[in-house]
C-alpha cells in the first residue's frame, strides 16, 4: 500500500469517525480530502456508506459545496491544515460517486475548460440549459466563463455574467468563487476592461457599467482595480455621469446588505449633489442630496461639501438654493390663492422642496444670514402642518443672542419670528402665549415686512374669536391697508382651517356695519362740481378700510356674493362709481336674477340719468320677488340717491294702478305695484309712508287684510296724525269683523280732519257704511251719557269730537233723521240750545216727525220757558215707547225745569183720565213719575194702569208707594193704598193675597176700609174673599188664621151664614186650651 492510499484510509476512518458522531459536514471534509489523495480509497468508503444509508448527509454536503452554497470547514491532520479543499473538487469527487449526479456535469466542463477546449464547453452549456434547468444559473456562468477565456467572445461572456449577477447577485458571486476561482483573474480583467471602454447606448452602457463595477466590487472588494473608476476621480475628472452612477451604486446595499453609514455615506451624497450641480436640470437632485447629507452627518458633509466646490461654486449652489425656495413659495403662495375651498389645507406639495433648500441654506450660508433663514423654513414648516418643529424653531431663534447680531438688528429680525411663534402658538392652542407674542410684534410699531401684518392678523382673529369682532376687524382692516398680500396668505394658510368660515363670516358683517357706520353724505356730496372723485385721508373704520377688507374676502373666496357686494358697496362710498359699477356687473354675470344686485344697478344706473336701464333693472327686481331683502342692501346709499329711487318706484307703481285693468288681470297688476312700491319702501326709509299708505290699500284690495294692516300700523306708527292711514286701518278692522276698533280709528281721523274722513265713509259698500256710522252712533251715545250722568267733566277733545262725529254723520246721509237728532242731541248736552235747534228742524220735518224728534221740541221748549203743557206733550210721547231717551233728555233738565214739568204732566194725566181716556193719560203719568223722580206720581198712574187692565205694571207700582210710606203715619191713606192693592190682586186671580191686603187695610183703618171695599169690589165679593181664605185655613188647620178670616169677613158683612158656619167650625175643631178670640 502506498503512503497515498496509507493516508487516505486514514482520513476517510476519521471521516466515519465524524460521521458517527453526527458530524456530516467534518466527515464530508475528511473524505474530500482522502479523495484529493487517493480517489478510489475515498469513494470507496463513501460507497460503504451510503451502502449502509449512512451516506446521504455526506453526499447533501457535497451538493451544496459544489454549488457554492455553504463554506467548507477548515480541517487538519497531524499537526498540517489541508487547504486544498474546494468547490471543484466536491463537485469531482460528487461525480465519481454518482456519475448520473448533475455535478458530475460541472466537473466535467470544468475539466474541458482546464484543457482548453473553450468552444466545446460553450456549445455543451448550450445543448444543456433546456434540459437541466435547475443547473441553469450554473451553466449560464460556465458558458459565459468559456466565452470569456476564448478571447474572440469576450463581451458576450461578460453580458452573460453581467445578467446573471442582476438575476441572482449573491449565487453568481459564489459560484465564481467556488469553481471559476482559477480563472477570476481574467474574468477581473474582463470586467474592468468593460468599465473602460464600452462603446454603446447610454442607457444600456450605464447599466453595464454599473452592474460592472458591482461585481468587480464584489469579486475583488480589496483590490485597486476601481481605484481609478472612484466617485471622486471620476468627478476630478469630469466624468459627472459617471461619478452620479458611481455615487449611486456605493450608496446602494453590497452583497451582503450592508449600505454606507455616518460621514461616508454623508460625503457620497455630497459628492453625488457636486455632480448633480455641474449637470443641467439637475438643481433638485443637488438640493436633496445636500438636505440629505447634512442631515446625515452635518460636520462630514460641511467638510465635503467646501472640498470639493470653489468658493465660487459654492455662492452658485446658495443662489441656486435661494432661488428654488423663491420659486417653490411662489408656487405655494400661487396655489393658496387658487384653493377652490376656504377650508381646505391643499397645494401643500410645493413646501417640501422649499423646506429642503431653506435647510441646506442654513448649513452652507454665511452666519448673517441664517437668522431669516432660519424665520423662513419655521414659516414654511408651519404652513405644512409641523407645527411643533415650527415652534422649537422660532424658540430656538428668539433666544437672546441666537443671531449674534447688533441689538437693533436683532430687535429687527426678532419681530418676524415673533409672529410666527405667535401663529404656532395659535394651532396649539395657546391663546394666551399667542397674545403676547402678537401684542408685542404690534407694540414694538415693525415695518410691515417684520411680522407686523401676520401680527395683526392673528391678534385680530383671537379677538374675534373672544367676541370682539369690530376689534378684530378692525386689525384685519389695518393688515389689509399695509400688505394685502400677505394678509390674504395669513387668512388663507395661516389661520387653522376650522376658523376660517367664522373669521370670514366676521369680517362681512363688520365690513358692513363698518361701512354704514363710516357712511357720510355720500357721493353726491364728493367731487360732483370738479367732476373728479375725491377720497378722503385713510381712517382704520372708513370706506377706503372696508374696501381693502373686502377685497381680501373676494380674494379667500371668489363665489362669494357678498363680500363682492361689499366691493361695490364701499366703492360706491368712495365716490368711484365706474369701478363700483363695473364690479356689480361681474356679480350679476354670476347670478342673473340676484336683487341685490339688480337694485344697486338700477340705483347707479337713475344717478347717471339712464332712466329706460333703470325701468328694466327695476322691472327684474319685481320680477325676481325678492323685494324683502333689499332694506339692507339700500342702507348703504346716500339719502339722495335713495330718494330718486323711492319717486321714481312711487311714480312707477301709481303709473300701474292708474291703468290697472278690470276682472282677473286687475290682480297681477295690483301685485306688480305692490313689488314697485316695496322697493320705493326699502329706499325710502323712514320717509316712505305714502308709499307704505298706497302699499297697505293694495294689500286690501287683494284681500291681504293682516299684511294691509301690518303697513297701516306702521304709517301709523311714524305719523300718529296720519288721517288716510287711520281710515285705511278703519276699513280693515271693519273687514276683519273688529268694529270697535274701526270706531275708534274713524273717531281719531275725524277729530283730525273730517273733510277727508266723510268720503272715505261715502266711498265703501252700504254695507259697511252703516256698521261704520252705527258704530259712530253708539259712541256718542255712550259718551253723551256718561257726560250727563256723571258730575266731572269731560275733556274738551272729547266734546269737539262729539260734534264733530255728529256733524260727519249728519254729512255721510242727511236722509237719516237719527243723526239730526243726535247732532241735537250734542248740542243739547253741551248747553248749546239754540244751535241745537237748527238740526232738529231737519228732523222735524220728516213726515210724520219721530217721537224723539218731538220729545227734542219739548225740551228745547222747556229751556226757553215756552208753554209747559206744550213741552209735556211733546215729551210724553217717548214716556211709554222710549223711557231710556226720555231720561236721558230729563238728566239735561234742571229741578225747577223738572218740577214744573212733573206737575203739567200730572194735570194733563188727570184730565185725560177724568175724560175717560187712559191711553192718553199714560204717557203723562209715566212723564210726571220720571220728571217727579219719586212715588208722587206713582198711584196716579197705577190709577191709570188699572183702568188699562195692566194690573202687574200697576201692582208695580203700588208696591213702590207702598215701600216708601211704610213708616207714614197717614193710616188711612195707607189703608186705601192696600184696598188698592187687594183689588189688584183680585184682578189677578190672587184671592189670598187680596184677602191679606183687605185684612191689613181693615186693621189700620177699619172704617175707611169698609168704605172703601163697599164701593169695590162690595160687600158680597169681600165676604166671599175671606170665607174661600178661612176655608182654606181651615184645611190646613190654621185656626188663628181661619178664624181672623172669619171675623173680617163678618165685619163686612155680618148675615153672611157662610162665615158665621166656617167661624163655628173654626171653634170646634180648635184644640182645647186654644183661645180664638
Amino acid at each position: 500500500m502506498t503512503s497515498a492510499q496509507k493516508l487516505a484510509a486514514c482520513l476517510c476512518q476519521e471521516g466515519d469517525a465524524h460521521l458517527a458522531r453526527g458530524e456530516p459536514a467534518l466527515a464530508a471534509a475528511f473524505y474530500l480530502a482522502a479523495f484529493s489523495c487517493h480517489a478510489p480509497s475515498a469513494v470507496q468508503s463513501v460507497q460503504a456508506a451510503l451502502a449502509e444509508a449512512r451516506g446521504g448527509p455526506v453526499v447533501a454536503m457535497l451538493e451544496a459545496w459544489g454549488r457554492g452554497e455553504s463554506q467548507i470547514p477548515d480541517i487538519s491532520w497531524d499537526g498540517m491544515a489541508v487547504v486544498s479543499l474546494t468547490g471543484a473538487l466536491a463537485s469531482a469527487f460528487l461525480a465519481a460517486l454518482c456519475p448520473d449526479h448533475p455535478a458530475s456535469v460541472l466537473h466535467v466542463l470544468a475539466t474541458l475548460l482546464a484543457h482548453g477546449h473553450h468552444e466545446e464547453v460553450a456549445e455543451r452549456c448550450g445543448a444543456l440549459l433546456g434540459a437541466r434547468a435547475q443547473q441553469a444559473l450554473e451553466l449560464q456562468l460556465t458558458r459565459a466563463l468559456a466565452w470569456v477565456l476564448s478571447g474572440t467572445q469576450a463581451g458576450k461572456g461578460v453580458a452573460a455574467y453581467l445578467h446573471a449577477f442582476a438575476s441572482s447577485s449573491a449565487r453568481t458571486v459564489a459560484f465564481i468563487r467556488t469553481h471559476q476561482l482559477p480563472h477570476l483573474p481574467a474574468l477581473l480583467s474582463a470586467l474592468q476592461a468593460c468599465i473602460s471602454g464600452h462603446t454603446e447606448a447610454a442607457d444600456n452602457a450605464s447599466w453595464r457599467e454599473s452592474n460592472c463595477r458591482r461585481l468587480l466590487a464584489a469579486l475583488d472588494p480589496g483590490s485597486t482595480r476601481l481605484e481609478a473608476s472612484s466617485p471622486e476621480a471620476l468627478l476630478r475628472g469630469g466624468r459627472f455621469e459617471a461619478c452620479l452612477e458611481a455615487c449611486s451604486q456605493a450608496l446602494q446595499s453590497d452583497s451582503t446588505g450592508s449600505q454606507p453609514q455616518g460621514e461616508r455615506l454623508a460625503a457620497l451624497l455630497v459628492t453625488r449633489a457636486v455632480a448633480a450641480f455641474f449637470l443641467d436640470g439637475r438643481g433638485a437632485d443637488t438640493l436633496r442630496d445636500l438636505h440629505d447629507a447634512f442631515g446625515r452627518s452635518p460636520a462630514g458633509a460641511r467638510a465635503r461639501f467646501q472640498a470639493l466646490l470653489s468658493a465660487g461654486d459654492q455662492e452658485r449652489v446658495r443662489a441656486l438654493a435661494r432661488d428654488a425656495a423663491d420659486l417653490g413659495f411662489a408656487r405655494f403662495r400661487e396655489a393658496v390663492r387658487s384653493r377652490p375651498e376656504l377650508r381646505e389645507d391643499s397645494g401643500r406639495e410645493p413646501l417640501a422642496p422649499v423646506i429642503r433648500a431653506l435647510r441646506v441654506l442654513l448649513r452652507v450660508a454665511p452666519a448673517p444670514e441664517r437668522p431669516s433663514l432660519g424665520a423662513r423654513l419655521a414659516e414654511c414648516l408651519l404652513l405644512a402642518g409641523d407645527v411643533a418643529a415650527a415652534r422649537a424653531l422660532c424658540d430656538r431663534l428668539l433666544r437672546p443672542g441666537a443671531a449674534g447680531d447688533p441689538a437693533g438688528s436683532r430687535a429687527q429680525a426678532r419681530a418676524p419670528v415673533q409672529a410666527l411663534r405667535g401663529l404656532c402658538a395659535l394651532h396649539a392652542g395657546d391663546a394666551r402665549r399667542a397674545q403676547e407674542d402678537f401684542q408685542a410684534v404690534v407694540a414694538r410699531g415693525s415695518p410691515p415686512a417684520a411680522g407686523c401684518v401676520r401680527a395683526l392678523c392673528g391678534r385680530g382673529l383671537l379677538r374675534v374669536l373672544r367676541g370682539s369682532a369690530f376689534l378684530g376687524a378692525l386689525d384685519f382692516v389695518t393688515a389689509c391697508r399695509l400688505r394685502p398680500d400677505e394678509a390674504l396668505l395669513v387668512a388663507k394658510a395661516f389661520v387653522p382651517w376650522n376658523q376660517r368660515g367664522l373669521l370670514r363670516t366676521v369680517l362681512r358683517e363688520e365690513g358692513r356695519e363698518m361701512l354704514l357706520r363710516a357712511r357720510g353724505p355720500g357721493p353726491a356730496s364728493r367731487g360732483r362740481a370738479a367732476g373728479t372723485e375725491v377720497e378722503s385721508p385713510a381712517q382704520e373704520g372708513d370706506a377706503q378700510g372696508v374696501y381693502q377688507l373686502a377685497s381680501l374676502l373676494l380674494e379667500l373666496d371668489a363665489d362669494d356674493e357678498a363680500a363682492r357686494l361689499l366691493v361695490a358697496d364701499s366703492l360706491y362710498c368712495l365716490g368711484r362709481l365706474a369701478e363700483a359699477h363695473k364690479a356689480l356687473r361681474v356679480a350679476l354675470s354670476r347670478r342673473p336674477q340676484a336683487a341685490p344686485v339688480l337694485a344697486r344697478l338700477a340705483l347707479l344706473q337713475l344717478r347717471r340719468g339712464f332712466c329706460y336701464d333703470t325701468n328694466q333693472l327695476v322691472k327684474k327686481v319685481v320680477q325676481s320677488g325678492d323685494t324683502a331683502c333689499l332694506k339692507p342692501t339700500l342702507d348703504v346709499f346716500c339719502p339722495e340717491d335713495r330718494q330718486l329711487l323711492r319717486q321714481h318706484c312711487h311714480a312707477r307703481a301709481l303709473s300701474i294702478l292708474r291703468s290697472r285693468p278690470g276682472g282677473v288681470d286687475s290682480g297681477a297688476h295690483t301685485r306688480e305695484a305692490i313689488a314697485y312700491l316695496s322697493l320705493a319702501i326699502f329706499a325710502g326709509g323712514s320717509e316712505a309712508s305714502e308709499s307704505l299708505l298706497t302699499r297697505a290699500r293694495c294689500y286690501a284690495l287683494l284681500g291681504q287684510k293682516k299684511t294691509a294692516l301690518f303697513d297701516f300700523h306702521s304709517v301709523l306708527r311714524a305719523e300718529p296724525r296720519n288721517v288716510q292711514a287711520l281710515c285705511g286701518r278703519a276699513l280693515v278692522y271693519l273687514a276683519l269683523d273688529q268694529l270697535q276698533e274701526a270706531v275708534d280709528d274713524v273717531v281719531s281721523a275725524l277729530k283730525l280732519n273730517s273733510q277727508v274722513v266723510v268720503p272715505e265713509i261715502r266711498s265703501v259698500k252700504p254695507e259697511a257704511q252703516a256698521l261704520l256710522t252705527q258704530g259712530l252712533y253708539a259712541h256718542c251715545r255712550t259718551l253723551l251719557g256718561q257726560r250727563v250722568s256723571t258730575t266731572a267733566p269731560r275733556e274738551d277733545k272729547d266734546i269737539r269730537g262729539l260734534v264733530v262725529i255728529g256733524e260727519a254723520l249728519v254729512s255721510i246721509d242727511a236722509a237719516q233723521p237719527r243723526w239730526h237728532i243726535l247732532l241735537t242731541d250734542i248740542l243739547s248736552g253741551l248747553g248749546i240750545y239754540e244751535e241745537a235747534g237748527g238740526p232738529l228742524r231737519e228732523a222735524l220735518r220728516f213726515s210724520p216727525p219721530s217721537e224723539a224728534a218731538q220729545a227734542r221740541r219739548g225740551l228745547l221748549r222747556l229751556k226757553k220757558g215756552e208753554d209747559v203743557p206744550a213741552a209735556a206733550r211733546d215729551l210724553q210721547c217717548l214716556a211709554e215707547t222710549d223711557a231710556p231717551d226720555l231720561g236721558f233728555l230729563l238728566r239735561l233738565l234742571e229741578t225747577p225745569e223738572r218740577q214744573s214739568l212733573a206737575q203739567a204732566a200730572a194735570q194733563g194725566a188727570s184730565t185725560l183720565l177724568d175724560a175717560g181716556r187712559p191711553e192718553q193719560a199714560l204717557g203723562y203719568c209715566s212723564l210726571a213719575v220720571l220728571a217727579a223722580e219719586g212715588t208722587t206720581h206713582l198711584r196716579l198712574r197705577a190709577t191709570c194702569l188699572a183702568q188699562l187692565q195692566e194690573f202687574s205694571r200697576a201692582l208695580g207700582d203700588l208696591d213702590r208707594v207702598l215701600q216708601e210710606s211704610a213708616g207714614d203715619r197717614d193710616l188711612p191713606a195707607l189703608a186705601e193704598d192696600l184696598c188698592f192693592r187687594g183689588r189688584l190682586l183680585l184682578s189677578l186671580g190672587d184671592e189670598e193675597g187680596a184677602a191679606r191686603a183687605f185684612a191689613q187695610a181693615l186693621q189700620l183703618s177699619p172704617t175707611q176700609t169698609q168704605s172703601s171695599l163697599c164701593r169695590r169690589p162690595g160687600r158680597a165679593s169681600t165676604a166671599r174673599v175671606f170665607l174661600r181664605l178661612g176655608q182654606r185655613c181651615l184645611e190646613g188647620q190654621f185656626y188663628e188664621e181661619a178664624w181672623t178670616a172669619a171675623q173680617n169677613g163678618l165685619l163686612m158683612d155680618p148675615e153672611h151664614s157662610g162665615l158665621k158656619r166656617l167661624k163655628a167650625r173654626t171653634r170646634r175643631e180648635a184644640s182645647s186650651g186654644c183661645r180664638l178670640h
